[in-house]
């Protein structure tokens, strides 16, 4: 019997990978999947051991899973947004939608074909039968809902102040002071966020100059506090330790591995976009998400891809 999965937490991180990146076109481009896959590195793509719930829910009929067997291929839409689908070097698709795309594929036995498409012609790709399903950090909202249907959420992504260990501060609520200097990267959303739940304090903009933190501000007391999404908090709290970094959530400070989704600010969540009124294809796309969660390799996938930004934007620091 399995085991319940952490809470699945993740988000963009504010950093851009260091390797060579395609552009984003209006409309799409093509890419093949890269078939470099280490079975041994936590959260890679798996093609065999699917949950029985799985597996018999894929294997029904469905206007969108028949189409997908005719054709022997899996099309998927992608959003390029480091960590979490980009290409290498070669033009090869990685990240984590692209090991998402692959294990999918597999669960049906099928190819894989990805495209990328502009966020804003995303709903047109699946309305079009252009893309069998979206996964693009897609955010589940009123509007895209009249027009696609969204499978069950696959993580949360939400936001975490960080101060130093040996601050006084302990809550949000310590936080909301005219005393208090909070600072965030210059363009981030992290701004209405802080005038939401800390109106009273200093709030000013800093460019992050390819860093996912403001921890200078932090360590040289200019600031008392930032903010930055909750996945990266065990990288950050690992790499910053002269001071020794903290987390704050809706709790206070986090003190488990990683934060639980009663911890995150303002959490929203992220889940695949499907052609809107197929039942089965929905059906086939859950049970696999659910088992993806409950063995714990989404987690897992995500994580290992949020590390491999982390160490390119430190890497990209150093040079």
């Amino acid at each position: 019997m399995r085991s319940s999965a952490k809470t699945l937490l993740a988000g963009a991180a504010a950093v851009s990978l260091t390797i060579l990146l395609s552009g984003c076109a209006i409309g799409s481009t093509g890419g093949s999947v890269s078939t470099e896959t280490d079975a041994a590195r936590k959260g890679a793509p798996i093609a065999e051991g699917f949950s029985d719930a799985a597996v018999a829910a894929c294997e029904a009929s469905s206007p969108t899973l028949d189409a997908i067997r005719d054709r022997g291929t899996l099309n998927w839409g992608i959003g390029v947004s480091p960590p979490f689908g980009f290409k290498t070097g070669d033009g090869t698709w990685a990240g984590v939608e692209a090991d998402n795309a692959r294990e999918l594929a597999n669960l049906r036995g099928v190819d894989v074909e990805i495209q990328d498409y502009d966020y804003g012609v995303m709903t047109a790709a699946i309305q079009s039968q252009k893309a069998d399903i979206i996964g693009a950090q897609l955010f589940i909202t009123p509007e895209r809902a009249e027009v696609i249907d969204f499978s069950d959420f696959y993580y949360l992504s939400g936001q975490l102040f960080y101060v130093l260990e040996d601050s006084p501060f302990q809550t949000i609520d310590d936080l909301n002071s005219p005393d208090v200097r909070f600072v965030y990267g210059t363009g981030n959303a992290q701004k209405e966020i802080a005038e939401k739940y800390i109106p009273n304090a200093q709030i000013t903009d800093a460019p992050l100059r390819g860093q996912l933190l403001l921890y200078e501000f932090l360590a040289s007391d200019q600031a008392d506090a930032s903010m930055v999404e909750a996945a990266p908090m065990p990288v950050l709290l690992a790499k910053y330790t002269n001071p020794q970094l903290a987390a704050i959530g809706l709790n206070g400070r986090v003190t488990t591995p990683t934060a639980s989704e009663d911890d995150i600010i303002d959490p929203f969540e992220v889940a695949f976009g499907l052609p809107k009124g197929d039942a089965g294809w929905k059906s086939c796309v859950d049970a696999w998400v659910a088992d993806a969660r409950e063995t714990g390799r989404m987690d897992e996938r995500i994580q290992y891809w949020l590390d491999q930004d982390q160490r390119q934007a430190e890497e990209a620091e150093a040079e």
